[in-house]
């Protein structure tokens, strides 16, 4: 089996690698800059640098292909101009090689939850356009699946943090209190939050992607218990041996910020998810995989804070 990560310089994709690599699983890298890179990663990994936009390129890199994830992302300003065409070139490849692909989802394309913990029937009845367009992505590669082209799985995560999660909200947050600076949390402080490690997220997909039971099906890998992000922030300044000392930042201060920060302005479409509870049903999933453990937050604030610390990148060495 040929395990093919599209994505695999990303945080997601990354991770994938690295448990692929721990399981002793075939894998092809695919990245669009090769140059820091390849001392991420192992000898074993197949390195294939290609731009997915372009089909023809796509479609040979899935050669051989088994399991293809596709965990290709990029500023949500280029969204609606980028992820419909890599899509469209990775089920291409998918198709002629006959392999499963995991779509890593998240909650965008449900809106502000209508029902807590949200199962995976909920309603797909977004408004924000990225929301939206998420859904026009899923709907394609589902309707593919439907029509018996291509084997399809959808893992939905809320938000990750862990190593090589560098976003705006995660990155600050680490970053800050290892530096003993403030750190800002969008939206309200007192709301529950679903949150799960980025490795435990990227065993998640392997598990689906290896299961066929699981092919055709949304499903939800909620993480441990959800927190608030006053309770999320205590916990990363406590492990990091530093005074908490934490905000909250709202629209009015993130429309200032994204004056000059076109991603701190593709936020505020989604500040629902931090002004409301955002918590996930994972029944469906542990029903699968029984003995699936999601790792404690305590230990995975404390891994997280560790690489950020060290700077390792990803490395396996």
């Amino acid at each position: 089996m040929t395990h093919i990560v599209f994505g695999a310089a990303g945080a997601l994709g990354s991770a994938i690698v690295r448990a692929l690599v721990t399981d002793n699983k075939t894998v092809r890298a695919i990245v669009r800059n090769a140059k820091n890179i390849k001392q991420n990663f192992p000898d074993s990994v197949e390195i294939c640098e290609l731009d997915a936009l372009n089909q023809r390129d796509v479609i040979e890199a899935c050669r051989e292909a088994s399991i293809i994830y596709h965990c290709i992302n990029v500023p949500y300003h280029r969204w609606a101009e980028v992820m419909p065409v890599v899509t469209e070139n990775i089920l291409a490849g998918a198709m002629l090689t006959n392999a499963c692909v995991v779509f890593p989802g998240n909650v965008y394309g449900y809106g502000p939850l209508q029902t807590i913990p949200a199962v995976e029937t909920h309603p797909l009845a977004a408004k924000s356009r990225k929301g939206e367009l998420r859904n026009q992505l899923e709907s394609r590669l589902m309707n593919a699946h439907r029509e018996g082209a291509v084997q399809v799985v959808i893992p939905r995560f809320p938000d990750y943090y862990g190593p090589n999660v560098t976003n705006k909200l995660f990155g600050p947050i680490f970053h800050a209190a290892l530096s003993g600076k403030k750190a800002l949390w969008p939206g309200r402080l007192d709301m529950p939050h679903s949150l799960v490690y980025i490795d435990d997220a990227a065993q998640a997909c392997i598990q689906l992607g290896e299961e066929e039971r699981a092919y055709g099906k949304t499903w939800h890998v909620s993480g441990p218990n959800p927190v608030t992000g006053e309770q999320f922030m205590k916990m990363v300044y406590r492990a990091s041996g530093e005074r908490a000392n934490y905000g909250k930042i709202g629209k009015g201060l993130l429309r200032l910020v994204g004056i000059g920060s076109p991603e701190a302005r593709e936020l505020i479409e989604l500040m629902y998810e931090f002004e409301e509870p955002l918590v996930l049903d994972g029944e469906r999933f542990r029903g699968l995989f029984p003995s699936f453990t999601f790792t404690s937050h305590e230990e995975a604030i404390q891994k997280t804070l560790q690489w950020f610390q060290n700077r390792s990148v990803g490395s396996f060495r």
